[in-house]
């Protein structure tokens, strides 16, 4: 009776895990490393058709850079669109590939540089992670549901730490700090010598400028900045947002709201504006 019963055990488990999901079969691992392996070369090759074979009319692609392209024939015309302004050099590493069945999910880094086809402009480079699931098809082959890659690369205009920016805020809350003061010493260190004020279409140099701020009537009481942004390239940095004064002049109100744009320049380690160009808000 014991042993029947261990014989019928027995069957029960060999038949539970014969009906169990295969999972990581080494020939669906290559299959899927396959598949990345093909699609860089046809990314390389600028073949838009060889870059959506592994795709579907279902496909989801979700670059950061650009829309979500739904199905090979979005991701195609992206493709096509790309190879019309530039030639690729493209490389995808596959890092880890888990395959449960009919389901494969797989992650890997990529990094691309984009040499443009017109004259006289310069290579872009980035690169990032990825991740990508796929699905087994009827006929055994596995075609790709949903593509994600991601740079890790800064947003245009931005800096990985954010310290140039946050040094950038600073200069504009010491600027304004130093209004109701006339402290003409704090603001001077931040202007660069070839600093021009455009006001409305007035224009001023360094010293002019400097020259009315400690002349000022004005009694400020107070000054703030507000919908500030600070936009980094390299060694120059564009900040905007709008100031809002509140201020009398010989007891007239004479409170103010103006819209600004700041060019800066990295000198030696320390930004300095160059140009500011400011006008009322009426």
């Amino acid at each position: 009776m014991k042993t029947t019963g261990a014989v019928f055990l027995c069957a029960v488990l060999l038949l539970v895990s014969a009906c169990a999901p295969k999972a990581n079969d080494p020939a669906d691992i290559q299959a899927i490393k396959q598949s990345v392996e093909d699609y860089a070369k046809a990314v390389n090759a600028g073949d838009a058709d060889g870059v959506v074979a592994m795709m579907t009319d279902k496909t989801i692609y979700a670059d950061n850079h650009f829309p979500v392209a739904v199905g090979k024939a979005a991701v195609r015309s992206l493709n096509a669109a790309m190879n019309s302004m530039f030639k690729a050099e493209f490389q995808a590493q596959v890092d880890d590939v888990r395959v449960v069945g009919d389901m494969a999910v797989a992650r890997g880094t990529w990094k691309v540089t984009l040499t443009p086809k017109a004259e006289g402009l310069a290579p872009v480079s980035d690169g990032g992670s990825w991740i990508l699931t796929s699905t087994r098809q009827a006929d055994r082959s596995w075609k790709w549901d949903w593509v994600v890659p991601n740079s890790s690369q800064p947003m245009p205009g931005a800096t990985a730490s954010g310290e140039d920016e946050q040094a950038l805020f600073q200069l504009e809350q010491q600027w304004n700090a130093a209004g109701p003061t006339k402290d003409t010493a704090v603001v001077e260190k931040f202007l660069a010598n070839e600093f021009v004020s455009n006001f409305d279409g007035r224009t001023q140099n360094k010293k002019q400028f400097l020259a009315e701020m400690k002349a000022n009537a004005a009694k400020i009481e107070s000054a703030a900045n507000s919908d500030m942004r600070a936009m980094v390239f390299g060694t120059t940095a564009v900040v905007d947002g709008l100031y809002t004064e509140k201020s009398t002049t010989n007891g007239k109100d004479t409170s103010q709201r103006v819209r600004y744009t700041e060019v800066y320049v990295k000198h030696d380690g320390r930004w300095q504006c160059v140009t500011q160009y400011m006008t009322k808000v009426q």
